[in-house]
């Protein structure tokens, strides 16, 4: 095991655990006008300082960090600090809130994979080794903490994924630790558990060796829909006043993708299988095929102008490859087929 010095040394918590403390008393007297010889009076031994046990641990993040879903070794950040009055070991654990726990005002409403990966520094950072079991700070030393988490695919933009940190004291081999029970002696050094007092949120319990803190993820991600609309533009009977679905005419196919997320979505494609009874395109005396997509919601009859993205037809698959479609934006694939 490792003992962590800090910079708060041996008193930044008080007197230090298992300090012997003594006094003396000084009688001095006269007797008929006459200074006599002091006595001096002791109590012994005195009393041993007594273990304090009280440390803190704290979400460094300031946030949800934002993730991606499928995304993996997602790191938050945290730190333990021993603020009592003697070395003390300690162990980690890190967990999914249970669901709806607020934390920077975000209620939780998803979990992330487990288990996690939990590594720290006692250097400030400037490297992390891995956590495998109790590890001893000294008095007024911290470390810095990563807990890292994989999140599932299934995640969705917005999904808020919620978790604990926390922090049991124990003895060297792991083993939490109680607080000494019964009257005080003042010839040896009781435990006293002071962890968690006024801190009543994110789990805390006070005074039962264990310290935890929340932090989490924000799942920020496309969410695309598509929509498929059609509308008949002209036919051989007819033309354009008024055509109906007959063999021969011309039907427009309008195939919407919005994408509502946080996130663009790059290389989007739609990929559309023609009915056997339709054919790509048209032919003369039919108008001019459309075959575009455009930075528009869907308008069938009244397309827009092209937005440089493509649409292709092979062996009676038509692709519409949209590049990106950006966040809050919606897009329109239109292209036009014949009725065999």
């Amino acid at each position: 095991m490792l003992m962590l010095l800090g910079a708060g040394g041996l008193y930044a918590a008080g007197t230090a655990a298992g300090t012997q403390v003594t006094n003396e008393v000084t009688l001095s007297y006269t007797v008929g006008g006459i200074s006599q010889t002091d006595i001096v009076g002791n109590d012994d031994d005195g009393f041993l300082v007594d273990n304090k046990v009280d440390f803190t641990v704290a979400n460094n993040d300031g946030d949800q960090i934002a993730v991606t879903p499928g995304s993996t070794d997602q790191v938050t950040n945290w730190t333990l600090e021993n603020t009592g009055n003697d070395a003390q070991y300690f162990t980690l654990a890190a967990s999914n809130l249970t669901g709806g726990e607020t934390v920077y005002s975000d209620a939780d409403t998803a979990d992330t994979s487990t288990p996690y990966t939990i590594t720290y520094s006692t250097d400030g950072g400037s490297t992390y080794g891995a956590y495998s079991g109790a590890f001893e700070l000294a008095v007024g030393a911290s470390v810095l903490i990563k807990v890292a988490a994989d999140i599932p695919g299934s995640i969705t933009d917005g999904d808020v994924m919620n978790i604990q940190l926390e922090a049991t004291a124990t003895d060297s081999g792991g083993t939490a630790i109680t607080a000494t029970i019964g009257a005080d002696n003042e010839d040896s050094v009781d435990i006293v558990l002071a962890e968690g007092a006024e801190v009543s949120a994110e789990g805390n319990t006070e005074f039962d060796g264990q310290f935890s803190a929340w932090g989490g993820y924000i799942a920020q991600s496309a969410a695309l829909a598509a929509t498929k609309g059609s509308c008949v533009i002209w036919d051989p009977v007819k033309e354009s006043s008024n055509p109906k679905r007959i063999p021969g005419a011309v039907v427009r196919y309008a195939i919407q993708v919005a994408n509502t997320g946080s996130q663009d979505a790059t290389d989007v494609n739609v990929t559309d299988v023609l009915n056997a009874n339709l054919t790509y395109g048209t032919t003369t005396p039919a108008p001019t095929a459309v075959a575009r997509i455009v930075t528009e919601s869907c308008d069938c009859t009244n397309p827009g102008a092209t937005n440089g993205d493509s649409i292709s037809e092979s062996s009676g698959t038509v692709t519409a490859a949209f590049a990106t479609v950006t966040a809050s934006t919606t897009e329109c694939a239109y292209f036009d087929v014949t009725i065999n």
